[in-house]
């Protein structure tokens, strides 16, 4: 007499593993994204630290991009589906901070007398100095603090994840 063992369901398990690593992926890598921010840097295949501020620190000691923790906050899943997830950030100046830039502000006579005013209430001679300078556009240099984007690290640790699922899911057959 011989003992049927049943055919394991291989279509509900590749659809239960899609669902489960799609779900895990998300939170996995929001995780990831918004640890950049503990770590104060970026890891692809290294850490890449961020570049320090330029003195004068107007918050010694702070940490970076972390002031109002909005930009940290607005790190999202923008879209996803089974082959893809799509993260990003709401905020406004995320491209900026993440890829770095340079960035132009006019010089207005609006912004003049708020020059006059900071310097009037802070004493702080650079305010007096942008009041009075002759150029009519200031230019600076927004150094790449990259916190979001794609690692190596990050899809090896989903792909051990993976791994694991896999052979746990063939040890309960």
């Amino acid at each position: 007499m011989e003992v049927q063992t049943p055919m394991p369901d291989f279509e509900g398990i590749a659809a239960e593993a899609i669902d489960k690593a799609r779900r895990y992926a998300m939170v996995y890598c929001l995780n990831y994204f918004k640890d950049s921010f503990r770590k104060q840097g970026f890891t692809d295949h290294s850490f890449d630290a961020w570049e320090k501020r330029v003195s004068p620190d107007y918050r010694p000691g702070g940490a970076l991009l972390i002031s109002t923790s909005f930009l940290l906050e607005s790190i999202k899943v923008l879209s996803g589906n089974k082959r893809q997830i799509v993260f990003g950030s709401y905020a406004p100046y995320a491209g900026l901070h993440n890829e770095g830039g340079t960035v132009q502000i006019k010089i207005t006579a609006k912004s003049r007398k708020y020059f006059w005013y900071m310097f009037k209430k802070t004493k702080d001679e650079k305010w007096k100095w942008m009041a009075l300078s002759k150029k009519n556009v200031i230019t600076f240099k927004m150094p790449k603090r990259q916190f979001i984007g794609e690692s190596a690290k990050m899809m090896e640790g989903l792909d051990d994840w993976f791994f694991e699922f896999i052979v746990q899911k063939f040890k309960n057959l």
